[in-house]
């Protein structure tokens, strides 16, 4: 734990259960979305999310009005670092577990098929209710 210490300040305590990240860009502010793996039935959590304000550069004001002005945002310190520890963390998993292709193809498939048979069962009560 002690290799993710941003991750540990942001409260992220179990950084092997991580499973995956997005990030996006939402105004003035990025959003860090984190995904864990969790066993069936775990009341834990599926996801966090971290809301971080962009900074900006105090320039003068007719600077201001321009497209230039726009790129000056600023990501979090705390975002740069944390994005680091997720990448680092990224690169010991794939270093330590090569995925079979074969494996991951069958496990997608399972996965989808969950997925579609779960909306087929939702679309047929939809059905039946309007009955």
């Amino acid at each position: 734990m002690s290799d993710y210490p941003t991750l540990k300040k942001m409260g992220i305590k179990s950084v092997e259960s991580v499973n995956k990240y997005t990030l996006r860009h939402q105004g003035d502010t990025d959003v860090l979305k984190i995904y864990y793996k969790r066993p069936k039935g775990s009341l834990l959590s599926r996801s966090k999310k971290f809301t971080f304000m962009r900074g900006r550069t105090s320039l003068p004001l007719e600077v201001r009005n321009s497209k230039a002005f726009e790129q000056m945002d600023r990501i979090s310190p705390q975002l740069v670092m944390a994005l680091d520890e997720l990448k680092q963390l990224e690169a010991t998993r794939k270093e330590v577990v090569p995925q079979d292709p074969k494996e991951k193809f069958l496990t997608d498939l399972d996965h989808l098929e969950k997925v579609m048979t779960a909306k087929m069962d939702e679309i047929r009560r939809q059905i039946k209710e309007m009955e």
